[in-house]
C-alpha cells in the first residue's frame, strides 16, 4: 500500500485493488508510517502529469476541437491542471490554429428564431401528413437542414411545447412499462468485454468510438449513469486487471 501510494495512487485506487474500505487503508498507512502528505502530493502530480502525457495525442485532439482543458480533462479521466500544462507544453501553432478555427466556427454556427423552429416543425408536418414525433423530425431535420432535434427542445423547452407552439396537437402515446435493459451488473458486463475487445482499458473517446452503432454495448453516458465517474470506473477495471494477474501468477 505504501509503494502504491508513493507512486501517487489514490486512497480509493488503493482501496480497490487489495478490497477493503478507502479508510482502512488510510489507517492501515497511518499505523505503519506510510509517506508523508508532501511526498504523497508530489508523487500524485507526477503521476497526473505522466498521465496526461501518455495520453497528449487525445488531450490535444479534444482541444483543438474546441474543448476546454477542464472538459477534455474529465473525458479523459486525466486531472485538470496536469492537462493544462501538457496543453502548453506541447500545443504546436498548428495546435493553436486549429483550435482558433473549431472556436471561430463555434460562434459563427447559425441560430435560428422561434419562427424559424416553428416553420420547420410545420414543413415536416407537412410533407408527412400529420405530427412528427420527436425521433420523426430528428431524421427529417438532418435532410432538409432544418434547426436540430436538440435546438428545438431546449428552445422551446420540450417536444411537446415546440407541437404546440405550432399550432398542432400533439400526438400522445399510450403508456408502457418496461424493465432496464441496462442494470449496474449489465454495464460491467458490457465494460469487460469491450476491454477484452479493444485489449486495453478504454477513455471516453475511444470507448464511444467502438460502441457506436452496436446495441450490445451501453453509451458511456449510460455508464456513466449506472456506475459513477470514468475514473471510478477505469479504476475498478484496472483492478481487476491486476488481481488477475496476480492470481494468474501464482
Amino acid at each position: 500500500m505504501a509503494l502504491l501510494r508513493e507512486q501517487g495512487h489514490s486512497l480509493d485506487a488503493i482501496a480497490l485493488s487489495f478490497g477493503v474500505s478507502r479508510e482502512r487503508v488510510r489507517q492501515i498507512l497511518h499505523t505503519h508510517g506510510g509517506p508523508d502528505s508532501q511526498r504523497v502530493a508530489d508523487a500524485r502530480r507526477r503521476r497526473a502529469e505522466q498521465q496526461a502525457l501518455a495520453r497528449i495525442e487525445e488531450l490535444l485532439e479534444l482541444w483543438r476541437a474546441g474543448e476546454d482543458p477542464r472538459d477534455a480533462a474529465g473525458a479523459l479521466g486525466l486531472q485538470a491542471a496536469a492537462c493544462r500544462n501538457a496543453i502548453a507544453r506541447f500545443a504546436t501553432e498548428f495546435d493553436r490554429a486549429a483550435r482558433k478555427a473549431s472556436l471561430a466556427r463555434a460562434r459563427a454556427a447559425k441560430t435560428y428564431s422561434d419562427g424559424d423552429i416553428a416553420a420547420a416543425l410545420t414543413s415536416v408536418a407537412v410533407e408527412l401528413g400529420r405530427v412528427p414525433s420527436a425521433k420523426e423530425y430528428e431524421a427529417l431535420s438532418r435532410v432538409h437542414g432544418c434547426p436540430s432535434l436538440a435546438t428545438v427542445l431546449k428552445r422551446m423547452g420540450g417536444w411537446t411545447n415546440a407541437v404546440r407552439a405550432c399550432g398542432l396537437v400533439p400526438v400522445s402515446t399510450p403508456a408502457r412499462t418496461r424493465s432496464r435493459r441496462w442494470t449496474a451488473d449489465a454495464c460491467w458486463a458490457a465494460m469487460r468485454r469491450a476491454v477484452v475487445e479493444l485489449e486495453r482499458i478504454p477513455t471516453i473517446v475511444t470507448y464511444d468510438r467502438h460502441a457506436a452503432g452496436r446495441p450490445d454495448l451501453p453509451s458511456s453516458a449510460t455508464l456513466r449513469n449506472r456506475l459513477g465517474r470514468w475514473s471510478t470506473i477505469t479504476a475498478q477495471l484496472a483492478a481487476e486487471r491486476r488481481l488477475a494477474g496476480t492470481a494468474g501468477s501464482r
